[in-house]
């Protein structure tokens, strides 16, 4: 693909770890990859390339990804759709078509993210074909391949999940016009990547914290090895496999799966320095990247302070509503979460009132986290009552949840926001209005810890699956007592039930559960019961008089529009047009087109 997409050298003149300052450097935008990787600090600017890509908001050759990039938005394409959140209004902008779940061939987050992750790719294939040439030890080489190969293999990952069979591209050299590999062979080539990874990464990575390590591959063999076994066992995509033989499940050894992914997680929950951070929240922070690394394995990272560079877009991040006067500016109003989701916790669960919010606009306050001040929404709303004497009505302030019934209020008027992360004041930062400065997180301890859970499982061992499993519900509680009140609150017999819903209530908004619903066989019927007129699925729980939405708002709009337009084919994305129509040897994904008989 090397007259597709060119590689971008980052001059860095040091990296900094605790501040990602690579990620302002100045690009050398017309240097030749023939005559330029010589040297270890000039493969270390071919390294920081490949992870700038996660964050990217342009690649050589093309203007804005829009939604192609985590910077752009690509939240939206692995969150939704799902059970967790609907649009507020159909449009064909700032993704809320995957939340619509009216995305098509010519949806345009769906062509750039194509277009990025091939980008991203590209430049591993130039560290790997140029690394030999350098002036360094061969134990210097071996751990550029290592983080190469590793960063190759998180780019197909994310493109295998979306799309299944992709095209396989070993050399920067390609001319792009490879056909689609079945997704055993995708897969087999990931997990060689990540196999080589774990064997030759350090503890610590080439760039520091930046950097994946052997922990970081094997959290990610523990991901990708759980969801083959559970999509082999739940016979996922089996109905489309006759018009697209590619996606095809049916190779995956769904024990030797559970077996290598429990091996992996292991070494990471007994070996690696991660721990769970005592306050979830300083996860979601923007100032608070200290304390993200101590659980964070891997984040799309952003600069907190430089002098030039670009930060992401603040635009498409899950977080309270603002106008960008208080913090930047958010389209949260734009993605609404589901009641299903707020009623996943109880109410004592310290997650619940960090994850789900109202609009910073209808009110808040303010705190201070390590000298920078963050605002919060009030919980209160103005709602409009009759006075039980003179029968008059007037405006009283009402909280928006309400911790008795636990319930919040959706007739009221006051939007509920995905509040999962925060930004600081605007005067305490250096980016606009319109910028952010969050490194998302990519893989968490946390995580980790549910994985080896699943996989410990699977493995036959239910017992150890729960301790695990439950080690993340211990850091939600108030107390010891609390603990032990929310470990039978929400145990279920099955396991399965129990073990998604406590990765819902930990990774809610972090792009897991669209993938949980898929690999465990469940979207088509998560969709289905999304109910536009109740406030909660379980009636009973809550004050009848807040059970039943009004005749207008989002909800009443969103969960309809997505029932309508959601069709099992929409597991795979669709190949792009543009891509069908610069490379004729790729073949459409079932249900989205004829697929030709191009043998």
């Amino acid at each position: 693909m090397k007259n597709r997409f060119l590689i971008i050298a980052i001059a860095v003149s040091a990296v900094s770890c605790a501040k990602a300052d690579f990620l302002n450097q100045v690009p050398f935008s017309q240097t030749s990859p023939e005559n330029y990787y010589k040297t270890q600090q000039q493969m270390e600017m071919a390294l920081v390339s490949c992870y700038e890509t996660i964050n990217t908001h342009k690649i050589p050759g093309y203007s804005f990804c829009q939604r192609g990039s985590y910077a752009q938005g690509l939240l939206y394409i692995m969150n939704a759709p799902s059970d967790d959140v609907v649009a507020a209004q159909s449009s064909n902008d700032e993704g809320l078509e995957m939340e619509w779940g009216n995305y098509v061939e010519s949806t345009r987050c769906i062509r750039d993210f194509w277009k990025v992750f091939y980008a991203g790719i590209n430049r591993c294939n130039i560290i790997l074909q140029y690394i030999d040439g350098i002036e360094a030890s061969s134990e210097i080489k071996t751990q550029f391949k290592a983080e190469a190969r590793f960063m190759r293999a998180f780019f197909y990952y994310h493109l295998a999940w979306n799309f299944g069979g992709v095209p396989i591209v070993k050399s920067y050299a390609s001319d792009g016009n490879e056909p689609r590999s079945a997704l055993k062979d995708v897969y087999e080539f990931i997990l060689a990547d990540l196999d080589f990874a774990r064997d030759n990464l350090a503890d610590a990575g080439i760039l520091g914290n930046i950097s994946a390590n052997r922990f970081t591959a094997d959290a990610y063999i523990g991901r990708i090895c759980n969801y083959l076994a559970s999509c082999k066992r739940y016979n996922v995509g089996a109905d489309l496999v006759a018009e697209q033989p590619l996606n095809d499940f049916a190779w995956v050894d769904a024990a030797a799966m559970t077996t290598k992914a429990k091996n992996a997680l292991k070494e990471v929950v007994e070996e690696s320095p991660y721990i769970l951070v005592n306050d979830y929240t300083n996860l979601f922070r923007e100032t608070t990247k200290s304390e993200q690394y101590k659980e964070c394995l891997l984040l799309a990272e952003s600069p907190l302070s430089g002098k030039e560079g670009y930060w992401p877009n603040s635009f498409y991040l899950p977080s309270p509503t603002s106008n960008g006067v208080l913090t930047p500016i958010v389209y949260g109003g734009r993605h609404i979460p589901t009641p299903r989701g707020f009623y996943m916790y109880h109410e004592s669960d310290r997650r619940r009132d960090h994850n789900f919010t109202g609009r910073i606009s209808d009110g808040y306050s303010t705190v201070l986290v390590d000298g920078y001040t963050y605002s919060y929404p009030n919980m209160q709303h103005k709602i409009t009552v009759t006075d039980e004497i003179t029968h008059q009505q007037k405006e009283v302030l009402h909280p928006l949840y309400e911790n008795e019934r636990q319930t919040y209020l959706p007739v009221s008027g006051i939007q509920l926001c995905a509040g999962k992360v925060r930004l600081a004041a605007m005067n305490e930062v250096q980016h606009t209005w319109q910028q952010s400065a969050f490194s998302f997180p990519l893989m968490r301890l946390a995580d980790v810890y549910l994985m080896y859970a699943e996989a410990l499982y699977f493995d036959g061992n239910e017992p150890d699956a729960r301790v695990w499993m439950n080690k993340v519900l211990e850091r939600a509680a108030i107390d010891d007592d609390n603990y032990t009140f929310l470990k039978t609150y929400y145990h279920r017999d099955d396991f399965i039930d129990e073990l998604l819903e406590s990765r819902e209530r930990e990774l809610v908004f972090e792009f897991s559960r669209k993938w949980d619903l898929i690999r465990f066989n469940r979207i088509d019927a998560a969709i289905a019961s999304l109910d536009e007129y109740k406030v909660v699925e379980r009636e009973g729980v809550v004050d009848d008089r807040y059970l039943n939405f009004d005749s207008t708002g989002y909800l009443r709009i969103g969960i309809p529009n997505l029932k309508q337009n959601w069709q099992h084919h929409k597991i795979w994305l669709p190949i792009s047009e543009e891509q069908m129509g610069v490379n004729q040897s790729l073949v459409q994904n079932a249900g989205w087109g004829v697929v030709e008989d191009k043998s």
